[in-house]
């Protein structure tokens, strides 16, 4: 398995050279495959990958073969590169009757070794690898297989390591070679996101379109010039470009009006950098207004440029008001595709949100925000009765539906999911995961707090005034009918009034499914609720979910707990139940349902006896009982954009810093930095800063900073006002010693602009500030609460190796009741 490199391309900006032509390596050791717990990742064969070095007929123990001995051994690629796994003595038939699709999530790995006579950049095709390490340096690969992403790499001099991960149900197939990146800087031309040119409209739009780095130094000055034939309609700059990394611009572009072409128009992209100059060809789709088409907008989130696909009404009168069918794709998806299964409906707009990827965030997290920005978008831009917007969707659509609907069921007329399924632990058990089979209950209930938001289920309370059209295919062998059956029965139980449709003989998609007849009837006449005389809600989580009508919850006592409220509203009184809430307000208007002045009665006690309206109040939650009047807080309090947990760092423009002070790490958190914004932009179709701590620093953002104040210069200047210090080489939580060798992540309000979060990854010494990083933030299901501190047992037992974990106080302090702390 030696390759011999030769190289012939010197970059006149870059020091480092680069291939000659494209390596393929033929021949790789492998070895597994390894049981692994659904989202988790965790192996208990190879803790850390970064210095394996095995050898043809080395052994390692695992539960899924024959005798529970796995050797690595050799296996080569087929004649297009390709490598099977082709798992010897693996009984998946039996694994599968026993478990279930979650005996057969599994992980292996591939080896491989190449000489270099020098250092040098090029680029990995690594299709369906989630990531690999190479020379110790780990790297995100194509995990979807789109084939239009390449990871820039540096390969070593002399003897290169490869290890690929190489995960999914059963034998999987991957492919990984290394191509020359001849060019310093690439557009990555299949996946800029761009409106479409609608016929005879002259429009200012956004365009995201990628650039991709390919040298080991940050480019500034990176010029795009954007020509519709000899039309200039977009001529800018780009800056501080991360090495070896990628950056999504948002382009304004200004399109004159053009006539319909079912060629579409030919944009051309040049791109400039000091002497280099690449020209590129991308054609825009040209559409009629009648036709389903994408619109662009600027997301909140990070500024960047994401798209929407929309179909207008049948007959179209702009002077009239429509409803809106806001329909939430399926995993792997496309939003225009969707919106194409649309017939024209003459009472509705038909809007599909992206999820951010056609993978994204099982609308969860960054998606459900995705969603609810351009419901936004939509009712700013077009004649939108709000009280006629319908939610529907199909498999993680579907999943979406619930867990919108129900997060905010005062937006919607009614919800209609087809084919959803409920949870990740009941759609793909994760009772494999190490961390539920070794972590003690009272540590696992910290995790399990930080994972309650993604709960559906135990909000279906939320439908009380909402109503529900469940729809799914009798014989649907991908998301299992028992899971709408279930809902159906929860429904039941609960009392509520709902229409469920099951499909004899269908599967999970038919022709037709997302535009069924009983399903659009149901949604056409639906209206939202005003105010209703009832409400019954639950929320996990302030910073996702906290209104429902003309209640909203303000604060909690508890961070991590739910919080419920049931309020009845009779002619001249309301009347209100609360569990784990210290202050909520109530809107009221005279013309919900009231005669005249009202009384307030809270848990039992009367808090107002005559109450003029309209009016908008606060009451709290004191040691006397409630009272009328706002809640006083000194010094620091969580609020909704201020609230946890740590994901919630990139819930708004952020940028990513890290330190450069230790030269034990520096490298490592350089790299780190660069990966974690290629991980934003390939899962979240993001954008976002990378920074070093020595760069003027943007206090306006939420920051991520890597490293501790040894590390990184800005948390030196703030770590004293922090919840998580180093201290003699020992981590302390506040005034708790915890030890040496451990980790941590937290998230906290920034001392320079308490208005903003930070987010630290950080360790007592070099080892664990590089262990820091094994909690993965970016994707959906990530149950990390405000803080974790943690040691090397988390490579093999996952939350086991938790120290202490938790949630903040309202105040951000400690609560025993939201915290586990080992002694």
């Amino acid at each position: 398995m030696t390759i011999l490199l030769t190289f012939l391309y010197l970059s006149p900006i870059s020091a480092l050279e680069t291939l000659s032509d494209t390596i393929f390596i033929k021949e790789w050791l492998l070895c597994g495959p390894f049981s692994v717990g659904m989202r988790e990742g965790i192996t208990e064969a190879i803790p850390d990958i970064a210095n394996i070095q095995p050898q043809e007929g080395d052994s390692l123990r695992s539960g899924l073969v024959q005798g529970g001995i796995v050797r690595w051994r050799r296996v080569e690629t087929d004649p297009s590169g390709w490598l099977a796994t082709d798992y010897q003595d693996v009984r998946w038939d039996s694994i599968m009757d026993y478990y279930g699709i979650s005996g057969l999530l599994s992980l292996g790995y591939a080896y491989a070794e190449f000489f270099s006579p020098h250092k040098a950049r090029c680029l990995a095709v690594a299709t369906r690898i989630g990531s690999f390490v190479l020379n110790g340096r780990g790297y995100i690969g194509d995990v979807y297989g789109n084939n239009w992403f390449k990871t820039p790499v540096v390969i070593d001099s002399g003897k290169n390591r490869i290890v690929l991960r190489i995960s999914g149900y059963g034998d999987q197939k991957v492919r990984f070679f290394l191509i020359p990146c001849q060019e310093p800087v690439i557009p990555i031309i299949d996946d800029i996101t761009a409106p479409d040119i609608i016929a005879d409209s002259a429009r200012s739009l956004w365009l995201g379109i990628p650039i991709l780095n390919t040298l080991t130094e940050i480019l500034q000055g990176v010029h795009l010039k954007l020509n519709l034939d000899t039309l200039v309609i977009a001529d800018t700059t780009v800056n501080h470009i991360p090495r070896l990394g990628v950056k999504k611009p948002a382009i304004r572009v200004n399109i004159p009006p053009l006539p319909y072409d079912t060629a579409g128009y030919k944009m051309i992209l040049t791109i400039t950098l000091n002497d280099f100059q690449r020209t590129d060809t991308v054609r825009l789709r040209s559409r009629l207004l009648t036709q389903a088409h994408k619109r662009t907008f600027i997301s909140e989130i990070d500024s960047s440029c994401q798209y929407y696909a929309l179909r207008y009404p049948e007959n179209y009168d702009p002077n009239k008001k429509y409803g809106l069918i806001l329909s939430l794709h399926g995993a792997g998806v496309e939003a225009y595709g969707l919106a194409e299964c649309f017939q024209p409906k003459d009472w509705a707009f038909v809007v599909c949100p992206t999820n951010r990827r056609p993978y994204g965030f099982d609308w969860q997290d960054w998606g459900r925000l995705d969603c609810i920005e351009v419901l936004k978008e939509v009712q700013r831009q077009f004649p939108i009765d709000p009280d006629r917007v319908v939610l529907t969707g199909h498999s993680m659509g579907g999943h979406g539906t619930w867990h919108i609907g129900l997060a905010h069921p005062d937006l919607f007329a009614a919800i209609a999911p087809e084919a959803g399924w409920p949870s990740f632990p009941l759609y793909v058990p994760n009772f494999l995961q190490r961390s539920i089979i070794f972590t003690e209950p009272g540590k696992l209930a910290i995790r399990d707090m930080a994972a309650r938001p993604d709960n559906t289920p135990a909000f279906l309370e939320n439908a009380l005034n909402l109503p529900v059209f469940i729809l799914h295919g009798a014989d649907d062998d991908n998301v299992p009918t028992i899971h709408s059956r279930n809902f159906a029965l929860w429904l039941d139980v609960l009392g509520y009034k709902y229409h469920y449709k099951e499909v004899p003989g269908q599967k999970h998609w038919w022709e037709g499914c997302v535009d069924d007849p009983d399903l659009m009837d149901f949604l056409k006449n639906a209206r939202r609720e005003h105010g209703p005389r009832h409400i019954r809600f639950r929320t996990a989580d302030l910073s996702q979910s906290r209104t429902s009508y003309w209640l909203t919850i303000d604060r909690v006592k508890t961070i991590g707990r739910d919080a419920t409220v049931a309020a009845s509203a009779g002619d001249s009184a309301v009347e209100i139940k609360t569990e784990n809430i210290t202050q909520l307000t109530l809107n009221l208007d005279q013309r919900l349902f009231f005669s005249g002045p009202i009384g307030v009665k809270i848990d039992g006690k009367t808090v107002i006896k005559r109450l003029e309206l309209p009016a908008i109040i606060t009451l709290h939650n004191t040691p006397k009982g409630w009272k009328l009047g706002r809640a006083r807080t000194a010094g620091l309090a969580k609020k909704p954009e201020l609230y946890g947990p740590a994901k919630q760092t990139l819930m708004r423009p952020f940028a990513i810093v890290y330190g450069t002070q230790d030269s034990a790490v520096a490298e490592f958190l350089m790299h780190a930095a660069s990966q974690e914004c290629l991980r934003w932009y390939l899962i979240g179709n993001g954008t976002t800063e990378v920074l070093c701590d020595t760069e003027p620093i943007p206090l306006d953002r939420n920051l991520i900073l890597f490293g501790g104040e040894k590390e990184n210069r800005v948390m030196k200047k703030i770590h004293h006002h922090l919840p998580i210090t180093v201290k003699g080489g020992k981590m302390n939580l506040f005034k708790t010693e915890l030890g040496e060798s451990l980790s941590a992540v937290f998230v906290y309000p920034n001392p320079l602009n308490p208005e903003r979060l930070i987010l630290v990854r950080m360790g007592t010494d070099p080892l664990t500030t590089k262990l820091s990083f094994f909690w993965g933030i970016i994707g959906s299901g990530t149950a990390i609460p405000d803080f974790m501190i943690f040691d090397s047992q988390v490579r093999s037992f996952g939350w086991h190796g938790v120290r202490a974990a938790g949630f903040f106080s309202p105040e951000w302090q400690i609560d025993p009741l939201s915290t586990f702390i080992q002694k």
